[in-house]
């Protein structure tokens, strides 16, 4: 890039607060930043990409993603969430080391570039973390991540429980080397994996690093009923009442799925730093349930987008779930009650709100990071009468095949539908070796 770069001619679909949608739009970028949205700008000196005939939209953002697991895609099938941990996921997670997590987070990353997903918030696990970590940072993703938390809990492998003090001891540790590596691209958040995995003082440490050090909370809860059922059985409340008496309500904290959460529930965190991540895929393929989105987002609640993990999900593609989660709604209530903007808004605007970077992310505006992604509309699959809504034609039609370039603060890392100066040949060719010493490691019969 000279001293700038501008996306000259295309349809720029800014997800601004009124999502004003810009026909043959240019967009400037300076450094890492976006200068100038509008028609026709003036510039000098400035690179040029000509995207006429394209739709260009803000990068999308992922607000749950398990990297970790991108190797054990297919490897916990037919099976609802605890024996899906306790049979499958927690042996393989406890058999990573750090190449193998290195290599699992380079190909996840990979997959989500190449799918027009810019940012994630990533989960983390135990064994293997630091690997995780880099690989995250390597790959080009703007990302919020960070080691996965457990203590204690049935089923839970030795090589995945630690006691408290020497878990949060390792998370800070690697929260700050985390931070360093790139401070404007990368954030660590405190992940503790669900109330079954983490112990009252597990918590209370949580909660007491994440206002000494400013760093969010992200875990999974209410998934399933009978996760739901085991919290209440194990501490004699249900899981938003836990997190109430802990206090972590009151610091940002985001949930996973959301799939049981009731009135009372929504009553409770209401007008509180608190968020959920819609996991459509992994929610149906698991048979967790449909979240109530629509309810959520009418009670003030932030809702995010995620595929979850290849594990579960089998994909890690933003578009089918944004799409997918439109569809849901539509079942669920009626046809029309979640539109395409809606569907936009949960991998961009309300997705950034959702992880708390909705100040530098989620929209096309001047002052925002340059995350961009650009669809070729050449695809079949849009084509459509010039009446039809850009935004449901965005998300009905958008795909991972369609996406041609990438940006990730004003830095190119997709071009013409192909990862530049990363060889995914090379990225697939280890993920793969180290994925068959993983299996062996971790003694599940396949």
């Amino acid at each position: 890039m000279k001293d700038g770069l501008l996306l000259r001619g295309g349809t720029v679909v800014t997800m601004d607060p009124v999502a004003r949608v810009l026909e043959g739009g240019d967009v400037l970028i300076a450094r890492s930043r976006i200068e100038a949205v509008g028609a026709s700008l003036e510039t000098t000196g400035v690179e040029t990409v000509d995207v006429s005939g394209h739709l260009v939209l803000p990068g999308l953002i992922q607000g749950h993603l398990h990297l970790g697991q991108t190797v054990f895609r297919g490897l916990a099938e037919g099976r609802r969430l605890l024996p899906w941990l306790r049979e499958r996921i927690w042996p393989l997670e406890g058999a990573h080391d750090s190449d193998s997590a290195y290599w699992s987070a380079r190909i996840g990353a990979a997959e989500c570039l190449l799918g027009g997903t810019t940012t994630i918030q990533d989960i983390g696990i135990g064994p293997g973390a630091q690997g995780l970590l880099q690989g995250i940072a390597d790959s080009g993703l703007r990302a919020q991540a960070g080691m996965c938390l457990m203590d204690e809990g049935e089923g839970l492998p030795e090589a995945l429980s630690s006691d408290a003090d020497k878990e949060l001891t390792r998370t800070e540790e690697l929260g700050l080397e985390f931070e360093a590596k790139d401070p404007k691209r990368l954030r660590y958040a405190l992940n503790p994996r669900f109330v079954l995995s983490c112990s009252d003082a597990l918590w209370s440490g949580i909660k007491e690093l994440a206002d000494r050090r400013c760093w969010p909370i992200h875990t999974h809860a209410l998934e399933q009923k009978e996760e739901a059922a085991e919290v209440l059985a194990m501490k004699g409340r249900d899981e938003v009442e836990y997190f109430d008496e802990q206090g972590v309500l009151d610091s940002p904290f985001c949930i996973a799925h959301g799939v049981w959460m009731n009135r009372e529930h929504r009553r409770r965190v209401k007008a509180r730093p608190f968020s959920v991540v819609h996991c459509p895929s992994s929610n149906l393929k698991m048979g967790s349930g449909i979240a109530d989105v629509v309810g959520l987002r009418a009670d003030g609640i932030p809702v995010g987008i995620g595929a979850d993990g290849a594990a579960c999900s089998n994909g890690l593609d933003a578009f089918a779930e944004l799409r997918l989660a439109a569809l849901l709604q539509s079942l669920s209530l009626a046809p029309g009650s979640f539109s395409g903007l809606d569907a936009l808004r949960l991998a961009t605007s309300e997705g950034a709100r959702a992880i708390g970077w909705d100040s530098d992310i989620g929209s096309l505006e001047a002052g925002k990071l340059a995350d961009i992604v650009v669809l070729d509309t050449a695809d079949p699959a849009f084509l459509a009468h010039e009446s039809v809504d850009t935004h449901d034609l965005a998300a009905f039609s958008g795909s991972r095949a369609a996406v041609r370039h990438v940006f990730v603060g004003g830095r190119q890392v997709v071009r013409d539908g192909r990862l530049v100066g990363q060889d995914l040949d090379q990225i697939r060719a280890r993920a793969d070796q180290s994925l068959d010493r993983l299996v062996r490691r971790s003694g599940i019969v396949v």
